[in-house]
């Protein structure tokens, strides 16, 4: 079973084999999904001066889950929205890809994972991205969604049941840290 422990000013996340596996096939998926297109010309943004200045329209996501990443800033004015995804979806995107890179990175370092303070805050933001896509995919977006799918987590199919599992497993690892981080930094004002 994971555990997480604050050593001097880093966090300790130990994982089973397994569940390092598990962690280290989401989070990839998870990179695939937030991976960049290439414009008409073959490069990618992170190449594109034009998407780096907020010159080149971007579409609104198609998929729900890319949808919840990079919302609609107003969704009742497409305008609005296309706007502010225009000038903001490309730095936003790259950070999450980014966050996603460090866990990744994390992950392949073994079975004791030791994070700096960055290193965690990014492992909490790309562990939330994940968490949000995997509550779209299981239909969660209001408390009362999620209190459904737990009062009735008998009714689930195995993919379901495993995602939900996931989705928990996900959710104590992020909370864990934000604890660890949350009492350390208390430390440091006890100081």
């Amino acid at each position: 079973m994971a555990a997480i422990d604050a050593r001097g000013d880093d966090v300790v996340l130990r994982l089973e084999d397994n569940e390092r596996s598990l962690m280290l096939t989401v989070f990839t998926d998870l990179a695939a999904l937030l991976a960049e297109d290439e414009d008409a010309e073959g490069r990618p943004d992170s190449e594109n001066w034009e998407a780096r200045l907020g010159l080149v329209d971007r579409p609104r996501p198609e998929d729900p889950a890319l949808l919840r990443l990079f919302p609609d800033v107003d969704p009742l004015d497409e305008e609005r929205s296309a706007e502010f995804r225009r000038l903001t979806e490309f730095d936003l995107a790259q950070a999450k890809a980014h966050n996603v890179r460090i866990i990744v990175a994390g992950l392949r370092r073994g079975a004791a994972i030791t994070l700096s303070r960055d290193e965690v805050l990014a492992w909490m933001k790309g562990l939330n991205d994940l968490r949000l896509v995997l509550a779209v995919r299981l239909g969660i977006d209001t408390e009362e969604a999620q209190e459904d799918k737990y009062a009735h987590r008998g009714d689930l199919d195995e993919s379901e049941e495993l995602t939900l599992t996931l989705y928990d497993f996900l959710t104590w690892i992020q909370d864990r840290l934000t604890m660890t981080l949350l009492s350390e930094m208390q430390g440091d004002d006890d100081e």
